[in-house]
């Protein structure tokens, strides 16, 4: 993923990563992220490669937020350009919820 905001590729910290290509204020709407399926109501679809941000307890700067049957991506920080957006999964029941090996 590519655009004037971000750029999806490898991380550091898990696998692949969202990373910031400019600055970017606390309390800022990112993008959508899942989309719950109609048919199956408590299912979300995950919309790739918006989804494939990485979880951290400790450096979260983002938050899942559920508006509707859709996820957004919501800066809960000022994020500096080049670095990677996190959410903290377990603060959403619906995300998969971190293992023990996944960084903190």
């Amino acid at each position: 993923m590519t655009n004037k905001l971000f750029e999806f590729k490898d991380s550091p910290i898990h696998g692949n990563g969202i990373f910031a290509l400019a600055d970017i204020p606390s309390g800022t709407e990112l993008f959508q992220t899942h989309v719950m399926d109609i048919e199956a109501a408590s299912i979300w679809g995950n919309l790739q490669p918006n989804c494939l941000y990485n979880h951290s307890k400790v450096n979260a700067n983002c938050i899942s937020q559920t508006r509707e049957k859709c996820k957004f991506l919501l800066s809960i920080k000022d994020i500096k350009q080049g670095e990677e957006l996190l959410v903290d999964y377990t603060n959403d029941d619906d995300l998969q919820q971190p293992e023990e090996e996944w960084e903190e």
